[in-house]
């Protein structure tokens, strides 16, 4: 019962790796969907995920740190006060770019209508939000000229993962790499050049035997542009 037991909770925990903080279901898909027109109708600034990957990609000139967070997700939020405010306090602007990428998919709130029912107003969200975001971030140490706003109508409600596609069109290394999980947050480390760091992972069961092996972003929070080429290995037991 014990060992049955332990592998129940191995494979719970290998399967909650691929899932962040915007996972959701397939019965959601039916809910309408906004335009990126109509979004950017409400904030001007926002940028598709095509225009950020065309910015990231055309600075040769420094290494870079894209950071996928939304104002919703609990992790993104400690990182964003703690570990990556250090890093982003101590970086050499001569050296290191960030690319604070402020996600408006799967931000939703309910708001009493006329008569007190809650209904979203999706336009209104992206006001709310946008203000949120502006408020936030400067208070934590960050210039708003390294935010960028993102929206994507495709990632809404889809079942499928999006980060990995999304890096790998904005990176490249030395193997084949997909994110560890397709949820925020997402950070990202590549040098100049556009190589991104990355970890082998290395997944076993409960008798010690391999499962499975890749490669995903390395998503340590310090920078470095040494052995880019060089995964790191993490074997989750």
């Amino acid at each position: 019962m014990a060992q049955a037991l332990k592998h129940i909770i191995l494979l719970a925990a290998v399967a909650l790796m691929f899932i962040g903080c915007n996972s959701h279901p397939a019965e959601e898909q039916e809910k309408g969907v906004l335009t990126f027109e109509q979004v950017k109708a409400v904030e001007p600034s926002m940028l598709t995920t095509d225009e950020i990957t065309r910015l990231v990609k055309s600075d040769t000139t420094h290494n870079k740190v894209v950071y996928f967070f939304d104002i919703l997700c609990k992790p993104c939020l400690e990182h964003l006060r703690n570990e990556l405010a250090t890093m982003y306090a101590n970086r050499d602007t001569t050296q290191w770019r960030f690319y604070l990428v402020a996600g408006f998919n799967w931000l939703h709130r309910l708001t009493p209508d006329s008569v007190g029912n809650l209904v979203e107003d999706t336009l209104g969200n992206i006001a709310h939000f946008a203000k949120r975001y502006r408020d936030l971030l400067p208070s934590l140490g960050y210039d708003m000229k390294d935010v960028y706003m993102h929206y994507n109508p495709a990632w809404e409600h889809t079942d499928t993962g999006v980060f990995t596609p999304w890096a790998n069109r904005m990176f490249h290394a030395d193997h084949p790499f997909r994110c560890q999980y397709e949820g925020s947050p997402q950070l990202f480390i590549a040098d100049r050049h556009g190589r991104i760091a990355i970890n082998c992972i290395v997944l076993k069961n409960r008798d010690g035997d391999t499962t499975d092996r890749y490669y995903s972003p390395r998503s340590v929070y310090t920078l470095d542009t040494h052995c880019f080429h060089i995964p790191d290995t993490q074997i989750p037991l």
